[in-house]
């Protein structure tokens, strides 16, 4: 890896906002932190967006100390300090046609704002690096297809690592065509990626999500994080932490709520406040707690706090069967608690029975059950928390920024 690090350079460019509270901003950040652990030079190139004003605590949800520091916006807070990640690379703020803030034509507004990024950092990138030839030992690498189909005009370098699954359209098809590099997140798509736009295997490299084992094993007991948490100390807490976006499937969680015995408490931590609203009136039968948004660095605490841990992932829809490689499951095994999942190919990748409970994807009822089981039965639970905690030592930044960087051994 030493000749990389002495000949190369990596620019990441990404339309996120960062710091974000969605999960792509976390991958991204950490997997520039573990490049530059290599000794590569690694700059982010990003836009500079309007933050929405998140991160207030309802009643009783934090205990002080683990509470933003006088009610400030933890989104608000330093880039390297919200993802409490090294200072080894660099990130440079760019301008676009920033309005989602407006609460209105996001659909329009979004494009708008994406389109404007892609065109001014290639842009950037052009006349800041590209003609002084700057570019000819960087790697321009990114999530984000319309910024590498604008860059791929000029730079000779661009690596795909694909969230996704690509549309058969001119855009995707030049930036599949023009890669040295595909990064893969499942093996699903290895084989999608041959049969639909002729991709070799041999472009693409797969290794699936990571996370921060040592983040997630914490010292506080089950009942110490409750007490910090403000969390009852009589109660069974089965928790989801993460988007509710549909694929998700958290309204499965919710309708399995009512087939819980009285002392199970469900909680969601995440979503913005207007996701969450809307999630309260459509089902306002089932006695929920919402927590909202939380700092990244708090969700250890959350995760240790809970005697089960569920992953409803849906089973109708591809991006939830294929192509997620979900953040969450790796910290849930992280933590070392109980998992509960969903029975769906991206997660059967991951774990097997030995690590998880499984219940039949979609199905409140099973759910329900499969949770009750978990509660009633901790010998076989601590058995696959064993399992579990052994299998995602594996799954580190670290390791897949190594798999990453493998075709770059060839420039």
């Amino acid at each position: 890896m030493e000749n990389i690090a002495n000949l190369m350079k990596i620019f990441y460019v990404t339309n996120a906002r960062l710091p974000t509270e969605k999960a792509h901003g976390l991958a991204t950040i950490k997997l520039c932190e573990a490049f530059a652990k290599e000794g590569i030079e690694v700059t982010v190139f990003c836009p500079w967006r309007v933050n929405p004003v998140r991160g207030k605590p309802p009643p009783a949800a934090a205990a002080p100390s683990v509470r933003a520091s006088n009610g400030v916006n933890p989104l608000k807070q330093d880039l390297y300090g919200y993802y409490r990640v090294q200072r080894n690379f660099k990130v440079c703020f760019l301008p676009s046609f920033d309005f989602l803030w407006l609460g209105f034509g996001k659909r329009f507004f979004f494009l708008l704002q994406l389109f404007s990024f892609s065109n001014i950092a290639a842009i950037w990138l052009f006349f800041r690096y590209g003609i002084s030839g700057q570019l000819r030992n960087t790697v321009i690498f990114s999530h984000d297809h319309i910024p590498l189909f604008f860059v791929s005009f000029f730079a000779s370098k661009i690596f795909y690592d694909i969230h996704h699954y690509p549309e058969d359209t001119l855009l995707y098809r030049r930036v599949l065509e023009r890669a040295i590099g595909i990064g893969v997140q499942t093996r699903w798509k290895i084989q999608k990626l041959h049969e639909d736009f002729g991709v070799p295997a041999e472009k693409i490299v797969y290794w699936p999500n990571g996370t921060d084992i040592e983040r997630f094993d914490i010292r506080p007991s089950v009942k110490e994080a409750r007490a910090q948490l403000n969390l009852p100390q009589d109660k069974r807490v089965v928790l989801y932490t993460g988007s509710l976006q549909r694929w998700k499937g958290v309204e499965i969680l919710l309708e399995a709520s009512q087939f819980l015995s009285p002392e199970v408490v469900v909680y969601i931590v995440g979503g913005s406040e207007e996701e969450i609203q809307k999630f309260k009136i459509q089902n306002s039968k089932f006695k929920i707690r919402f927590v909202g948004h939380r700092p990244w660095a708090e969700i250890p605490l959350w995760l240790k706090a809970a005697d089960v841990l569920v992953l409803p992932n849906t089973g109708r829809m591809r991006v939830s069967q294929y192509y997620t490689s979900p953040m969450k499951l790796f910290e849930y095994m992280a933590s070392g608690r109980p998992i509960v999942a969903s029975d769906i190919p991206s997660i059967r990748e991951i774990v097997d029975e030995t690590m998880v409970f499984f219940a039949t994807a979609d199905d409140p009822e099973s759910f329900a059950q499969v949770i009750q089981q978990t509660l009633n039965r901790p010998g076989e639970a601590r058995s696959r928390v064993e399992k579990s905690l052994a299998e995602v030592k594996k799954y580190t930044w670290d390791n897949r920024a190594t798999r990453l960087l493998e075709p770059m051994h060839k420039l």
